[in-house]
């Protein structure tokens, strides 16, 4: 029987008609010359002969009986690939702005809880001549980091049509009857006071640690842990409508920006989101005097672990919105995130309550999720977060899908009561893509906050000492020279 752990479940539980807890992506592809007619069709089957790889597009949940435990894994006797791989177009002329119009509706439907919880669309109309392809998972399913092991798994490194692989003997994922999951879930709740008693001793640790880090100034203390975030537009109630943009920088003037200074790359990404937030809320009058707080998620996942589940956890980073010079504002938020690192690692130790369940969990936190939702108590709660900011390593090499070739691969993230503002970095060759993803009421206007980032870039870079270097084509050629460059209109 394949349960859901506690980290996986919560993002059901936490799910709500405002907030939807699907991730995405939506990535440029250039398709293979003369093939543009009968490609949907195509892409189609090629997906069809590999579902069977990732076991959870497969299957759909099943909850237990009175939400005493949380769901299982079943196989889906329904499942029907002309649902889970659809295709539209935008409008004319296909713009970039229609491209995020279209992935924003898109982003606003939750999955269908009856069927296994991932859909595929291919976009067309685009009037670069390329496709989108966006693809859709439900938090439940993946984290980032599996996010990209479906990329090794489904993608090609050559226009070559790779081979369709075997289908290994069919696990035993039938449906189980109610006295079996009850039977289950009683065994379940029954076992868990021992195994949270096992993760005790790691906690007392963690705690005793955390507490005298708090004291000792020599560490940092608890960095941004320790800090009020102040209240800003982001901090409010989502609805249930998205605004999206999406844009690049390269990767290696980042870096260039970072090196001289002891920065890495995501320190620098951090300072340009950082800028670019600071001078948006300064241009409308609402930058507060205490510095925002960045969540910024946190793999914990081994190398090689391809497992598709969630293994993260959050760090907190001041983003140092007070300082006003560029650099020493990076800087300080390099501090900040290592302090951070720290505290992480610390929380890392404690363990043991992966697979925490009692009788009725599943019922009392969707209890307590819908009323958050309907009494919109993201209005009204502190938050010890602004904004959250991710970022998500991809591939360094080119990847194909059926022959096309992937040129870009923006993310598409979560905004949630009390953070309505998700800024998602997701690396690719030498492009650094990132979105802005949303609650339409908290900003109506996500191009503007894109074109402060690329702003925030040019600010930096100059005061870095670096020549600027251009922000990259959001919708690239695929056949023009690596590093390309030209700013988005």
């Amino acid at each position: 029987m394949d349960k859901l752990k506690i980290l996986d479940a919560s993002f059901l539980y936490a799910e709500t008609v405002n907030t939807p807890m699907h991730v995405a992506a939506v990535q440029h592809f250039e398709l293979p010359a003369g093939r543009e007619d009968g490609f949907f069709e195509e892409l189609k089957r090629y997906v069809a002969d590999r579902v069977h790889l990732i076991p959870f597009m497969t299957r759909r949940l099943k909850a237990t009986p009175l939400g005493m435990d949380h769901p299982i894994w079943v196989r889906d006797d329904r499942f029907d690939i002309d649902y889970h791989i659809q295709r539209t177009r935008v409008p004319a002329p296909g713009t970039q702005h229609q491209l995020e119009q279209t992935v924003a509706r898109l982003h606003e439907t939750p999955l269908d809880r009856s069927r296994p919880l991932w859909q595929y669309w291919l976009i067309e109309g685009l009037e670069s001549g390329h496709v989108a392809w966006y693809t859709k998972y439900h938090h439940a399913c993946i984290d980032g980091m599996a996010g990209q092991a479906i990329i090794d798994i489904l993608f090609a490194d050559s226009p070559e049509l790779p081979p369709v692989p075997e289908r290994a003997d069919a696990a035993d994922d039938a449906a189980p009857g109610v006295m079996s999951l009850l039977w289950d879930a009683a065994r379940n709740a029954t076992s868990q006071p021992v195994r949270s008693a096992r993760g005790l001793p790691n906690l007392a640790r963690t705690a005793w640690s955390l507490g005298r880090r708090a004291l000792g100034r020599e560490t940092g203390g608890l960095g941004a842990l320790g800090q009020r975030a102040p209240k800003t537009r982001f901090n409010v109630a989502v609805g249930p409508y998205r605004s999206f943009a999406f844009g690049s920088l390269p990767l290696s003037g980042v870096k260039a920006v970072g090196k001289p200074h002891g920065c890495k790359a995501n320190d620098v990404f951090m300072a340009v989101c950082a800028g670019a937030l600071r001078r948006y809320l300064e241009e409308r009058g609402e930058m507060p005097e205490r510095p925002l707080i960045a969540g910024a998620p946190v793999s914990q996942r081994q190398a090689g672990d391809q497992s598709m589940s969630n293994q993260v956890s959050m760090l907190l980073t001041s983003l140092e919105t007070h300082i006003a010079d560029p650099v020493a504002r990076m800087q300080a938020i390099r501090d900040s995130a290592n302090v951070g690192k720290a505290v992480v690692a610390e929380l890392a130790e404690v363990g043991g309550f992966d697979n925490m369940s009692f009788p009725g969990l599943p019922a009392a936190f969707r209890s307590v999720m819908a009323a958050a939702d309907r009494l919109r108590l993201g209005d009204f709660l502190p938050m010890p977060l602004n904004v959250v900011i991710s970022n998500v390593p991809g591939p360094r090499r080119p990847v194909f899908l059926n022959r096309a070739r992937m040129l870009t691969h923006y993310p598409v993230s979560i905004p949630a009561h009390g953070t309505a503002l998700n800024i998602t970095l997701q690396s690719y060759q030498d492009r650094m893509d990132f979105s802005i993803t949303a609650c339409l009421d908290a900003l109506p206007d996500a191009d503007l906050l894109r074109h402060a980032m690329y702003d925030a870039w040019e600010e930096l870079q100059r005061a870095a000492g670096v020549e600027p270097v251009p922000v990259l084509q959001p919708d690239p050629v695929a056949s023009a020279p690596e590093g390309m460059a030209v700013r988005a209109a």
